[in-house]
């Protein structure tokens, strides 16, 4: 099965908010700014993702039309330049929940 490589860029003003996410995202990806992750995923950890993540913006308790995550799936074959201090390290094989 092919993997996509994934970027997923938020912005929550909620600090309870952020925590929920964050431990969405790092069960899936790696952290490499502070709202900025990402990750090599196949098709359904990608869908399991981002339903984690809908049904957390679409929480009544934690809804804020201000607050913000955009999931970009990027063909595995991705070329990336980077500047600065990278963590280049290789993603996992696979993710187990």
């Amino acid at each position: 099965e092919s993997k996509y490589y994934v970027l997923v860029f938020f912005d929550i003003a909620n600090t309870k908010k952020y925590r929920l996410l964050m431990k969405i995202l790092k069960r899936y990806a790696t952290r490499i700014q502070k709202s900025v992750f990402d990750a090599h995923l196949k098709p359904r950890q990608i869908r399991e993702m981002t339903e984690a993540i809908r049904r957390l913006m679409a929480s009544e308790r934690y809804y804020d039309s201000e607050d913000n995550v955009r999931i970009y799936r990027i063909s595995a074959r991705c070329e990336a330049t980077v500047f600065g201090a990278c963590n280049d390290t290789q993603p996992e094989q696979d993710v187990f929940i």
